[in-house]
């Protein structure tokens, strides 16, 4: 349990610090007393799923798991029951944490099938495979440790600070480099649950003088339409991540915040998540790029084909090597071969790096759409739709728009009168954030020799 101790340790430097939602407010000091003394209830679990509505819960519960020496898997209610049943099937821990009905408690499972790793994981965090099934990446208390010293080591946030977190704890960039850096930094820290509301972001900035602030750029720019010209927000850090930003949106981030310390970062699960960041003072020259890596971390861009490094501003497939690396894929030592090699993660994201050692992201080089930092996967959509029985057949796809901005098109053959019609039943069937943007309807789909649906690259 070092993570514990050094957390712990960090927060009573500041003991009169507070962590709050709405109008719940516990200072530092009884919040490791909570922790510690809910961690005795978890006496014989070994994993522990926290599905809790609120995320100040879900913050206590992760402390909880984290001072019992206890795997906790995070979940989000905002993903929908679907998504988090995958996730419960998949690991099957011992007990799952809840605020449901608005109790705290603990749920024992009876028939679990948890099969406990060779090397302890605190967490595992869930992403979503290619055909929906879920990854289970398996981080250990150095990886976090080590991830949030290296964002400690550049992110100017002190305990004069109030950052607020609008983003689930299920998201590791949220809990890494949002919550626990703000534990060890001594920052107030204050949670927003509900659905993502930019009018209401902008009011909890006012009311409670936020001065710190991370989101997706499409998240920011939404904000930043909700600021009038010329305002001063109280905001000193706004941290930018999940998706590839354009030049455009990154402009209008700064335009919008010109007073702000704004941070480009880039990471992936697997990573715990934080791999590289842009310091704010370069961030308006080069507002697409991510910057340069942690100081725990080390980068290398390698061809697609022959694995060789490549030359600057050439682009190939992004390696990252350091302690904050993942232990592996849960129950899947193939998968983990296939990305971890000497130590080595295979990110599979394409990138670049420029002569000033600017690291650029230009997207995945699978079919893996990131939308608002929610990963989407073109076959999960698809699957949902199919459904309905007037579907014939569909193709989900990613493109970005003019302005820069990730979308979502779809495809589709059926027995429709218009795309009203389809935008409806998507609406039924999906979740808000893989409701398509742009909706085509087709005789038929283009197929290859197999009769396999082609999947290209699409823009508009």
């Amino acid at each position: 349990m070092i993570l514990w101790k050094y957390l712990s340790e960090q927060m009573r430097k500041h003991p009169y610090k507070t962590v709050g939602e709405g109008d719940s407010t516990l200072t530092y000091e009884e919040l490791i007393i909570y922790s510690e003394a809910f961690a005795k209830k978890l006496y014989g679990q070994k994993c522990c799923a926290i599905y809790c509505k609120s995320e100040l819960a879900a913050a206590m519960a992760l402390l909880g798991c984290f001072a019992a020496g206890v795997t906790a898997v995070p979940l989000s209610p905002r993903y929908g029951e679907a998504h988090c049943k995958k996730i419960l099937d998949f690991v099957s821990p011992t007990c799952i944490i809840t605020d449901t009905g608005g109790e705290f408690g603990i749920c024992d499972i009876s028939d679990s099938e948890y099969e406990e790793p060779d090397v302890y994981p605190a967490l595992i965090m869930c992403t979503s495979g290619t055909t929906g099934t879920p990854k289970g990446v398996m981080l250990s208390e150095e990886n976090i440790m080590t991830n949030v010293y290296g964002i400690s080591e550049y992110f100017m946030l002190d305990s004069s600070d109030t950052i607020l977190i609008a983003r689930p704890l299920y998201h590791c960039a949220v809990l890494t480099g949002e919550f626990l850096c703000g534990l060890i930094k001594g920052a107030n820290i204050k949670f927003y649950s509900e659905a993502f509301n930019p009018i209401e972001i902008v009011k909890i900035w006012r009311e409670y003088a936020i001065t710190a602030f991370a989101a997706t750029p499409t998240l920011l720019s939404l904000v930043a339409r909700f600021v009038r010209k010329g305002e001063k927000t109280p905001l000193r850090h706004i941290v930018v991540s999940g998706e590839c930003m354009s030049e455009a949106t990154g402009h209008e981030i700064a335009a919008a915040f010109p007073e702000t310390d704004i941070y480009h970062v880039y990471g992936l699960t697997e990573a715990c998540p934080r791999v590289a960041y842009m310091p704010p003072k370069h961030f308006a020259k080069n507002p697409d790029r991510v910057g340069i890596p942690l100081i725990n971390v080390q980068l290398k861009i390698v061809s697609k084909g022959g694995g060789e490094v490549v030359e600057t501003d050439e682009r190939g497939i992004l390696w990252v090597r350091g302690n904050n690396v993942m232990l592996g894929y849960y129950k899947n030592p193939p998968l983990t071969a296939k990305v971890i090699r000497d130590g080595w993660l295979c990110t599979g994201d394409i990138a670049s790096i420029d002569a000033h050692g600017f690291l650029k992201i230009y997207g995945r080089s699978d079919d893996m759409i990131i939308r608002a930092g929610m990963n989407i996967y073109p076959q999960e959509i698809e699957a949902e739709l199919k459904r309905d029985s007037r579907v014939k057949e569909v193709l989900a796809y990613g493109y970005t728009d003019k302005n820069g901005r990730t979308r979502i098109g779809l495809d589709i053959c059926g027995d429709f009168t218009d795309t009203n019609e389809v935008h409806a039943f998507c609406c039924e069937l999906l979740p808000q954030y893989q409701i398509p943007t742009e909706i085509h309807i087709l005789d038929s789909l283009e197929k290859n020799g197999s009769g396999k649906i082609i999947r290209r690259k699409h823009n508009v």
